[in-house]
């Protein structure tokens, strides 16, 4: 680990600076009262209540803290990993005290009993950020490797075919995958116009002759049979998420069998995309045969190309390849979220925007013939309204999923995939030089062409605004708490999600480098992670902000600012887990090459390895430092140890 100690003087730190530190003071003040007004004394959520009985909501549930380890990882006070963990161990006493329509509780053995993979993509966000916080947690530990048994094929829970490599359900857990009912989501809209209609079933085989038909409730009955028939066995693409339960298992062990278990499931769905002609199939029987209970039709499965469409479908590719990098080093795996993208952008519809710019319109789902008059906001229609369909494509829309072009570019730094991103740009929409004030979903996207944009010096601004931005989603959601008297109105499944005033977006894009994770299941992936070498914790040290202002293929470009009043250090980490490793550092303007000294033991004996999987940096009160270091990216295994760990006795 080489040394660097900061000499230029900050006596006036920047903007930036100031707002981030002030970010991270008013968040755990805010959650301080978060939790007071919003859990029980114990930290207890307010639902389920007593008498509830149902399958779905847990996930909302831990969605409303899920983000405050990550917070608390880059620099937040301890108080946010304290009150994570107790709300946490409250909402699983709660969850296994709620009963299901299947005679076991919602939560069996602190695991969600059946679900599909987009809410347990979305509840185990929170298992992964406790990856990065606090790695030596016991408690931590035993679950991660607990929730990764569940899928391993000697697992009672029978989840996993490791012959055929076939996960058994769309829908699956600590209890297994036989307990989907889709007629037992009592109060979930599933007979409402968006998961009829706008979600769309794979019907047009069946009795049915337009779409309106969906919305009969004298079809209901029928429709939960269809589903039940169809869409309750076999595997699907979302189950590629599981890679990331793996991964985190591997992160926190370095058993290898966690890492051949993504790469073998991987491995499973590409080949059967290579079957069928290069594109994704949606639905896969419990023998390994595609379409196996949709009549031989690759497309027609729960969360697939006909029932949710692309949005669903690109979570699970895009995820697993992420994960298989990480874990082996080899980029090739973007192939397949790649060539899926690619696939869309084939098929795909100019429309002019004005004189100058087009939008491609590209296919989110895919279909058979039929009737296609149903109400679809943002896509491309007929002259009399019926949606677009061309060879089976439909819903032709402006590429709306941000993440999955993004995280492409990202793992990869390939320039292909940077001009993807430029070549799907929606030029209907906001400027990318344009922060929005406001959140424009639960997850807080919108922001990643805007960041973009600041990486290739187009928006220089962009740090102070984000900041400004995120400062207000906060404030307003203290407003909310002033308004309701400090207690909610309504409680339902959401309603810590709805109130949580944690947002940790900007400062993951401008601490470590790093897009937001894909929601629904995906890891962080980053170019440095920082730690509090003096408290021997993850995060930057009280006081101290950090601002990366380049992403390159060579490397990246980072300040360092000690806003404080004490000495501090800082360790800087190639990688969020020190995947990554530095070449060459120039700092302040001076080129230094990093060569770790003979007595560490990341130095080559023949003295020709000069990378570095680390720096410290020391940081007297109100200096900084400005650091340009070269990145050779996935060559180290991937560990959630704090750089110190290897040191210690």
């Amino acid at each position: 680990m080489r040394e660097f100690e900061a000499t230029a003087e900050a006596t006036r730190p920047p903007t930036w600076a100031h707002k981030q530190r002030a970010l991270f003071d008013l968040t755990a003040d805010a959650v301080d009262r978060f939790v007071a007004d919003y859990t029980g004394p114990d930290g207890e959520p307010f639902w389920p209540p007593d008498d509830h009985v149902g399958v779905d909501g847990f996930d909302d549930v831990v969605e409303g803290f899920y983000n405050w380890p990550l917070v608390y990882a880059m620099g937040g006070d301890e108080r946010l990993l304290d009150h994570a963990r107790r709300v946490y161990e409250a909402a699983l006493e709660r969850g296994a005290e709620t009963e299901t329509p299947f005679g076991h509780p919602m939560v069996v053995d602190e695991f969600e009993q059946c679900r599909d993979w987009f809410h347990l993509g979305e509840g185990n966000l929170y298992t992964y950020n406790m990856g990065l916080a606090a790695p030596d947690d016991e408690a931590v530990v035993d679950r991660a490797k607990k929730f990764a048994e569940l899928y391993t094929a000697d697992s009672e829970a029978r989840n996993y075919d490791a012959d055929e490599r076939v996960v058994r359900g769309p829908m699956n857990g600590s209890m297994g995958p036989e307990f989907c009912d889709f007629s037992a989501y009592e109060h979930h809209p599933y007979g409402a116009d968006y998961r009829w209609a706008r979600h769309g079933l794979p019907w047009r085989d069946l009795e049915f002759d337009e779409a309106a038909d969906l919305l009969d409730p004298a079809n209901e009955e029928r429709l939960f049979e269809v589903l039940n028939e169809r869409c309750a066995k076999g595997d699907i693409p979302l189950n590629l998420n599981i890679t990331s339960l793996m991964t985190n298992a591997y992160l926190h062990t370095g058993e290898e069998r966690y890492r051949e278990w993504v790469t073998d499931y991987l491995g499973a769905w590409r080949e059967r995309t290579a079957e069928n002609g290069g594109i994704i199939p949606d639905n896969v029987g419990r023998s390994g045969e595609i379409g196996e209970y949709t009549d031989g039709s690759w497309y027609g499965g729960y969360y697939g190309w006909s029932w949710g469409g692309w949005h669903y479908v690109g979570i699970g590719p895009t995820v697993a390849a992420e994960n298989a990098v990480l874990l082996e080093g080899d980029r090739e795996y973007l192939d397949f979220p790649r060539s899926q993208l690619d696939v869309l952008i084939e098929n795909g519809i100019e429309v002019a925007e004005d004189d100058v710019h087009s939008t491609l319109h590209i296919p989110h789902k895919y279909g058979g013939e039929g009737d296609y008059h149903y109400d679809a906001s943002g896509v491309l229609t007929e002259d009399d309204g019926e949606v677009l369909w061309r060879d089976g494509w439909y819903e032709f829309q402006p590429h709306t999923d941000d993440p999955y072009a993004v995280h492409l570019w990202y793992m990869s730094m390939r320039d292909e995939d940077r001009d993807r991103i430029r070549r799907l740009r929606d030029w209907g929409t906001q400027d990318w030089r344009r922060v929005d004030p406001r959140a424009k979903t639960k997850h807080g996207d919108g922001h990643e062409y805007a960041w973009l944009a600041y990486l290739d010096g187009e928006f220089p601004d962009y740090p102070d605004r984000i900041l400004d931005a995120t400062r207000e989603h906060v404030d307003e959601r203290l407003r909310l708490f002033d308004a309701e008297g400090n207690e909610p109105t309504t409680v339902d499944e959401d309603y810590l999600r709805d109130r949580n005033p944690a947002f940790h977006k900007a400062l993951l894009q401008l601490t470590m480098g790093a897009p937001q994770p894909v929601y629904y299941g995906g890891l962080v992936m980053a170019q440095v992670r920082h730690f509090d070498a003096r408290r021997e914790r993850p995060g930057l040290p009280s006081g101290v902000a950090a601002l990366v202002e380049s992403v390159t293929s060579d490397g990246l470009e980072l300040t360092l600012v000690n806003t404080g009043a004490r000495r501090e250090e800082v360790v800087v980490q190639a990688g969020a887990y020190g995947e990554h490793r530095f070449t060459a550092v120039e700092t302040d303007g001076a080129e230094r090459g990093v060569d770790d000294g003979a007595d560490d033991s990341d130095s080559a004996s023949d003295g020709e390895d000069n990378s570095a999987d680390a720096l410290r940096v020391r940081l007297p009160a109100g200096s900084r430092m400005s650091i340009r270091a070269g990145l050779d990216r996935f060559v180290d295994d991937p560990s959630y140890d704090h750089p110190w760990s290897e040191t210690e006795p």
